[in-house]
């Protein structure tokens, strides 16, 4: 018989360290100053803004296999989401031929309101937290899929202490704010390091 998973409620603000590009700063428009933005320039007005990708693109992530469904990959500080985006632009950037040291990078703080049952996996035992073999919890991530649960709250594999989620539904989700200020992601050849 198989293990039923651990299910936890989650309520409450969790972070991601998101690119500050132009589109991705016109995201963060209230839904009023979107539509007055869009209604000047003569297009249609947007619906609501989808966070969570539809598919996870060739590489997957810890609970999303590549080409996938998608999910959204969020902190429960900034020190947790910081390691872990420090690690996965570093491994982009040596996955990157020619990327110059000197490269940089700037994020937003983006704050969201999270609110659903999600799979509590922080004391799986499964490998689900292993650090570069994605496949035990690419199938974990598929049980909780199959059981319509919202996402994945999981151990951070890059900050000792962090806690991630990894959310699969919108419905769980609600974009809070912008905090103020940036983090800057500097490339230096072997690594990437925060400068700012």
């Amino acid at each position: 018989m198989a293990k039923a998973l651990p299910i936890m409620e989650i309520d409450g603000p969790w972070l991601r360290l998101h690119r500050a590009e132009p589109d991705v700063l016109a995201s963060l428009l209230s839904s009023a100053e979107r539509d007055a933005v869009l209604r000047r320039l003569g297009l249609p007005t947007d619906p609501a803004r989808e966070w969570i990708p539809r598919s996870s693109g060739k590489d997957g992530g810890r609970f999303a296999e590549p080409n996938g469904p998608g999910s959204l990959y969020l902190g429960g500080d900034l020190n947790t989401c910081l390691a872990e985006v420090i690690h996965h632009h570093s491994l982009w950037c040596a996955a990157s031929l020619g990327t110059p040291p000197g490269t940089r990078a700037v994020l937003r703080q983006l704050v969201f309101q999270v609110s659903g049952a999600l799979a509590d996996a922080t004391r799986e035992r499964s490998n689900v937290h292993a650090p570069s073999n994605y496949s035990p919890s690419w199938a974990y991530g598929r049980k909780v899929r199959a059981l319509g649960l919202d996402g994945v709250h999981f151990r951070s594999v890059r900050q000792a202490g962090g806690l991630c989620l990894a959310l699969f539904e919108e419905r769980a989700l609600t974009f809070s704010r912008v905090e103020f200020g940036a983090v800057v992601l500097e490339w230096n050849g072997t690594n990437s390091t925060r400068l700012a």
